[in-house]
């Protein structure tokens, strides 16, 4: 009989910037124990883009190393496979269970039932963050196909992610620090396809990553707009860019007022500062959004 190791409770809002970590780099270990970045929420342990395939052997080697001694702390930890194969090998690793789950990439509707059936599996209970990064993520019919999977599983889907980097490469684009991903059509067109197709349906979806590692100020502005748009999370690929987005995931005074007043009322509508109105029925997901980013990241 298969004894399941418990997954920890955990909300999307709380991983805030997610860093992505080279599996094969020599400090995954003072970065996961929170020696090394105090402030980060999340991160990733990456075995796909961010090593070669000769390195594999190393950077799962590196893995087993570090969860050796690692214990498990506020900071959320999971790791990227390269392919279903590799998941395989990771889970063979013999404290594997301590991590929080895995952001498994190029999930698709050829590849979500290997996922599955590996992770069922496995004696443990994990959360999972698939990666909508091929071209799937251009068809309606296919993002229809991985919700309607997704929703029959057993799976612990924490968040999706978006695999902005991809999009571009398919539509033959490359963007600029300056440039609003929201308003190029190509992409904007994507990512409303992919909010509209599974937020209604309960999923968290995660922003695309910003590029630029040492323009704070677009990057902060970059992050408000992800908020703008509904989504939660983000890839960040320096260290400079963990403070900026756990101030950017703080609420206003005037939206955690709004937000609390709105839940707590017995009306059907309230009107706060401004003359702004808020209706209980019709911004009730908005206004936990905001208690949830109030509780883990507090007020401006």
């Amino acid at each position: 009989m298969i004894k399941y190791h418990m997954i920890r409770n955990l909300s999307p809002i709380q991983l805030g910037g997610s860093l992505y970590i080279p599996a094969t780099h020599k400090n995954v270990f003072t970065i996961c124990n929170e020696d090394k970045y105090p402030q980060l929420r999340s991160c990733i342990i990456d075995t796909e883009d961010a090593i070669d395939e000769e390195d594999l052997g190393v950077a799962i080697q590196n893995i087993s190393s570090m969860l050796e001694v690692y214990e498990p702390s506020s900071l959320c930890v999971f790791i990227r496979p390269r392919n279903p194969q590799v998941l395989k090998e990771l889970l063979k690793i013999p404290n594997i269970w301590l991590i929080d789950g895995f952001s498994l990439p190029k999930f698709s509707t050829e590849v979500m039932k290997e996922y599955a059936q590996i992770l069922a599996l496995c004696g443990k209970e994990f959360y999972i963050m698939p990666v909508l990064e091929n071209l799937d993520i251009f068809s309606k019919e296919k993002l229809e196909d991985i919700r309607s999977f997704l929703l029959s599983s057993h799976l612990h889907v924490l968040s999706l992610r978006l695999g902005g980097e991809d999009i571009m490469n398919y539509l033959g684009l490359k963007r600029k620090c300056e440039d609003n991903i929201y308003e190029l059509v190509g992409p904007s067109r994507v990512i409303a396809d992919v909010l509209n197709t599974f937020k209604p349906f309960g999923f968290s979806i995660s922003a695309t990553v910003f590029n630029c590692i040492h323009q704070t100020e677009l990057y902060s502005k970059n992050v408000q707009e992800d908020l703008n748009q509904g989504l939660i999370g983000k890839t960040i690929i320096h260290p400079n860019q963990i403070e900026p987005i756990n101030q950017a995931y703080k609420v206003s005074q005037e939206d955690y007022e709004m937000a609390k007043k709105m839940l707590d009322t017995k009306t059907g509508a309230i009107t706060v500062r401004n003359g702004q109105m808020g209706e209980k029925f019709a911004h009730s997901a908005w206004a936990e959004i905001i208690l949830q980013r109030y509780k883990y990241f507090g007020i401006k």
